[in-house]
């Protein structure tokens, strides 16, 4: 007569932790995690926007993670870290191949974690019918900045004006840094990394990695590495004198009197150093202000 009673028990007991469950896998549930209000709702030819802006620390960490959409990082003068993020729709829909796009109206929704070391953002992961929706990013952070944990699945990544550190990835998209100091480290599944180091110092160890795509790195004359430099399938050139013959398809070579180790790999691509005509008078008054 009570196991009936006993069933009951158990089925309710048992529906209650498959709930909890679900709710510490929910990103609300998350300790920090906040979706942002949206802050203005009028239409844009490239689609809705929100725009907000978040108090943050020159020297602080900044991470981001978008599975579809270009992301555009640039340094400015100010202790704060303003977020643009924009419904991309048709033909914004980026290099997606030949898959037919499904934009979505209204606002794309982002997620935001304030830490102890600066800030989280992210596009929430897609789940449902159709085509994920693409959201273009543009984000202003202090001239200082950490930028780590920077992930991009399908779109392009353009970072200028900052110092300090980066650590990036994009599965599909070409990747370009400007007027950039400090140490890098960034790997590129399909598409090309154009990359410009300045005022390049010990201890600013430079990783860049494309596995189908080109590599183009650029320095200033005057400016003193260990290049370890490998393209299989293409070949090496540099402006400057790395001490071998050239082009090459593996070089183990170094620039002036060395200095930090620069390694570059493209193994379906070329890889070239170039001669830059530094214009980095931004960046270097922003760091001599730090």
């Amino acid at each position: 007569m009570k196991k009936p009673f006993l069933m009951a028990v158990a089925a309710i007991a048992l529906e209650g932790l498959l709930t909890s469950c679900i709710l510490v896998s929910d990103p609300e549930g998350e300790p920090g995690w906040r979706t942002t209000p949206e802050s203005s709702s009028k239409p844009r030819v490239s689609g809705s926007e929100f725009r907000q802006t978040f108090p943050f620390t020159p020297g602080g960490t900044l991470s981001l993670e978008n599975d579809y959409g270009d992301v555009e990082i640039t340094g400015w003068d100010r202790d704060e870290v303003e977020v643009v993020a924009k419904a991309a729709t048709g033909a914004a829909q980026l290099q997606r191949s030949a898959r037919q796009s499904r934009g979505r109206g209204g606002s794309p929704e982002v997620e935001v974690r304030e830490t102890n070391e600066g800030l989280l953002i992210r596009t929430p992961t897609f789940e449902g019918p159709g085509q994920a929706p693409a959201a273009n990013y543009e984000v202003q952070a202090p001239n200082s900045v950490v930028l780590t944990g920077i992930r991009i699945s399908e779109g392009n990544l353009t970072v200028a004006d900052v110092f300090g550190r980066i650590d990036a990835s994009v599965d599909l998209g070409d990747l370009t840094v400007r007027n950039y100091s400090g140490p890098l480290r960034a790997t590129v599944g399909t598409g090309n990394a154009d990359v410009e180091v300045l005022d390049l110092r010990d201890g600013d160890e430079i990783s860049i990695t494309s596995r189908r795509g080109d590599v183009f790195l650029r320095l200033e004359s005057g400016v003193g590495a260990i290049i370890e430099a490998d393209a299989p399938n293409g070949q090496v050139s540099s402006d400057f004198d790395l001490g071998m013959k050239l082009p090459a398809s593996t070089v183990k070579g170094w620039i002036g009197q060395g200095g930090p180790t620069i390694i570059l790999r493209a193994s379906a691509g070329r890889i070239r150093i170039i001669k830059t005509v530094a214009a980095g008078a931004t960046l270097a008054a922003a760091k001599a202000g730090k």
